[in-house]
């Protein structure tokens, strides 16, 4: 989860605390990976003249688009080695200090952390990214020192939290939690960078049974019993994530919480509540058809289960667009890419992007906050806004998503006070728009 506090510096990123119908494919395809044999177009996805939305999502075709390469902006060698020196430079970069490179810090010879520079501290979010980035890196040493320090000191080993995270650690040993909460993305993103690790690499010993570790996490995801105070992470009512789950801050959910990719793999993968994971794919893409502002198509950091703006008490953006909502554009591009279910996010990515470019050729620039209907709130911009909407060439072949394409490509690697957040945006796009991001799935593991 990620928060701003006001600040006139660039890209304030602090956390306070933390349609189509679902492919007709049994759930018995289980073992089903990607790629897999090849196979048309779901039945329910419409063709429209545009070759981002008629070609089978790479997990029919196995077939990853390289959108640099086929935009003309580089060639591929260029593009494997800005993939390379971008994760080199946030990964294992020496320059460590605040107006440093690395977001990565070693902790001992077999552990380490993603650290926020800017707030100086260990975030759940960040730690299950980092996770993510190695495993599509193939990076398997990297993979378990982030998962070896999130099992030792965030995950909760009893209590009602037994098996969540707390969202929030000091960066400092003995690195103590700042909260005890959870914070539901982490979780999605802990589980999901653990089934492409065992599908990669196979499965390993004690925590390195990754697949086994995955399933635990969904479970408490799912199952947890209701208190007083608590409610467990994802409404099997809503069929939604939420946003945190203290009812004292209120039941509501996240918009870039809707990873509706994620979701079709859990319901082929899981142990259990298989259906539960494949309709959450399902109301995850109408939500976010529903959730988008009509005429700027942006999105709210935090919104009820019907996506209307949901106000908080300790965020003063919570129902604007700001840093969570970065990466919702980035997220429907993934599904595109991946599965191609819904040909509505065409319009969702036009709409998005058709705001940002008006916004750029207006005032030069794009700016990181924004009332829903478009009116510019922050004075400063974000580097990990814009790689997140450099992703939109994934959905839609406009010239304005070209454009935004071009200049994530452009754009340097960030450094600095907010190259946390920044930067791993800025990763997660380069991946993307570079084919490299990637499904593994059953079959492609080394037993």
């Amino acid at each position: 989860m990620t928060m701003n506090i006001s600040s006139t510096q660039s890209n304030a990123l602090i956390k306070l605390v933390k349609t189509v119908a679902f492919f007709a494919l049994p759930l018995g395809l289980a073992s089903c990976a990607a790629p897999v044999e090849k196979s048309s177009t779901p039945a329910q996805s419409t063709a429209v003249a545009n070759v981002a939305n008629t070609a089978p999502g790479a997990f029919y075709s196995g077939e990853y688009r390289n959108a640099f390469v086929e935009l003309g902006i580089a060639s591929p060698e260029q593009v494997s080695k800005k993939v390379n020196e971008t994760y080199q430079q946030l990964f294992y970069s020496d320059s460590r200090s605040e107006s440093g490179k690395a977001v990565f810090f070693p902790v001992g010879d077999d552990m380490g952390f993603i650290k926020d520079i800017g707030s100086n501290d260990i975030r759940s979010e960040g730690m299950s990214y980092g996770m993510m980035i190695a495993v599509q890196m193939d990076d398997q040493e990297m993979f378990n020192k982030l998962w070896k320090f999130s099992k030792t000191y965030m995950q909760h080993k009893d209590g009602w939290y037994q098996d969540y995270f707390a969202w929030h650690l000091n960066a400092t040993a003995p690195f103590g939690h700042k909260s005890e909460n959870p914070a539901p993305d982490g979780e999605l993103y802990f589980a999901m960078a653990l089934f492409f690790a065992e599908n990669r690499w196979g499965a390993g010993e004690g925590i390195n049974q990754y697949k086994d570790e995955a399933n635990v996490i969904l479970q408490a995801m799912v199952n947890k019993p209701e208190t007083d105070s608590q409610v467990t992470m994802f409404s099997r009512d809503e069929k939604q994530i939420l946003f945190v789950t203290e009812k004292g801050l209120g039941v509501y959910t996240d918009p870039s919480y809707h990873v509706a990719a994620f979701y079709e793999l859990l319901a082929r993968w899981a142990d259990e509540d298989n259906q539960l994971w494949a309709d959450a794919a399902q109301v995850s893409r109408d939500y976010l058809y529903n959730a988008a502002h009509p005429e700027t198509g942006l999105y709210p950091e935090y919104a009820a289960f019907d996506g209307t703006p949901q106000e908080t008490s300790f965020n003063d953006i919570s129902h604007k667009s700001g840093y969570d909502a970065f990466r919702v554009i980035g997220n429907i591009a993934m599904d595109h890419h991946w599965f191609n279910a819904d040909p509505r996010q065409q319009e969702l990515a036009d709409r998005m992007i058709g705001f940002y470019a008006d916004e750029y050729k207006r005032k030069g620039q794009n700016y990181a906050v924004h009332e829903m209907d478009g009116r510019i709130v922050s004075e400063w911009g974000s580097s990990g806004q814009n790689a997140m909407n450099g992703t939109a060439a994934m959905i839609t072949n406009s010239q304005e998503a070209k454009e935004f394409t071009e200049r994530l490509w452009k754009q340097a690697t960030p450094t600095g006070k907010w190259r946390y957040y920044d930067g791993l945006l800025h990763m997660f796009s380069v991946l993307q728009m570079a084919g490299e991001y990637k499904i593994y799935g059953p079959t492609d593991a080394t037993q």
